[in-house]
């Protein structure tokens, strides 16, 4: 066995930039929502790791599931490239679910719920639910801004959690059909429905214009009914300037190239959006 050829497999299968960017989101998710009365570095070292874990598999089962169709999308990937087997990748899955799961449990019930109930919902997106038109848009869309929801449950702060649950499902709804519409060809020829299949391209480009505009609005409300001071409005102003900037580009340049440089760039907008949240959280 070639261990260096299993090692870089696993960790091109588990996509480590985006599980760590979803680790640091709940991390930080859950500084903001805590208080000094919580154990805070432990319960956000621990939260980000279960979301490590469960995005790891996540991005694994998503991969075993979809091997044809990235044979001709994303052919470079772990599994069509051949660096990890089928049989393989589903080991990597649940080990790092049932991991994901294990660190849940060490928090609370709420908190090992959500997770449990994220990694069904997971697994039932890879399996069937990615194929229905929206409907697998709308259960990334959501399972992303759950994060925030499940690093609110681990310091018992709902309330606090909603603004930045609404920002994610947003911004990842909008994001997925852009992913669709890059990822057209081989839809078309593994017999997935997709939206932009279903309705057109034209469609799906209005429909993740429309989102973009909407989150454009709702980011500014918090500010001005006092939910987050004025270092929020400054560093969620740069967010917006992109998601304008990724509006115009989407409409004018459909090509493939260009849509994953959007999606790459929507990826890099929610973590200014993080850090809008976490200075515009604090009380000085």
């Amino acid at each position: 066995m070639n261990f260096k050829k299993v090692l870089v497999g696993v960790i091109k299968i588990i996509r480590p930039s985006n599980v760590l960017i979803s680790g640091l989101t709940i991390s930080v998710g859950v500084l903001i929502l805590g208080s000094e009365s919580f154990d805070i570095f432990r319960l956000a070292l621990v939260a980000g790791i279960v979301g490590v874990l469960i995005d790891a598999g996540a991005n694994v089962i998503n991969d075993f599931f979809d091997v044809e169709i990235d044979r001709i999308n994303k052919p470079h990937r772990a599994i069509p490239s051949g660096l990890v087997s089928k049989r393989f990748a589903l080991f990597i899955y649940f080990v790092c679910t049932i991991s994901g799961l294990l660190f849940a449990s060490f928090l609370n019930k709420i908190a090992f719920a959500i997770a449990f109930f994220s990694s069904v919902v997971i697994f039932l997106y890879s399996y069937v639910l990615k194929k229905i038109p929206l409907v697998g848009n709308f259960t990334v869309a959501f399972i992303t801004g759950l994060a925030f929801i499940f690093a609110g449950s681990v310091v018992g702060n709902f309330k606090g959690a909603l603004f930045p649950f609404l920002f994610a499902f947003m911004i990842n709804f909008g994001r997925e059909i852009i992913k669709d519409i890059e990822d057209m060809e081989g839809d078309l020829k593994s017999g997935v429905r997709t939206f932009p299949i279903v309705r057109g391209v034209n469609w799906a480009v209005a429909v993740s214009v429309s989102v973009f505009l909407v989150l454009i609005f709702a980011t500014i409300v918090p500010y001005f009914i006092g939910v987050y001071n004025h270092y929020y409005i400054l560093i969620v102003s740069i967010a917006d300037v992109g998601l304008i900037f990724v509006i115009f580009s989407l409409i004018s340049d459909r090509s493939r190239r260009n849509l994953n440089r959007l999606s790459n760039i929507l990826k890099f907008e929610m973590l200014i959006g993080l850090f809008a949240i976490y200075f515009g959280s604090l009380r000085w």
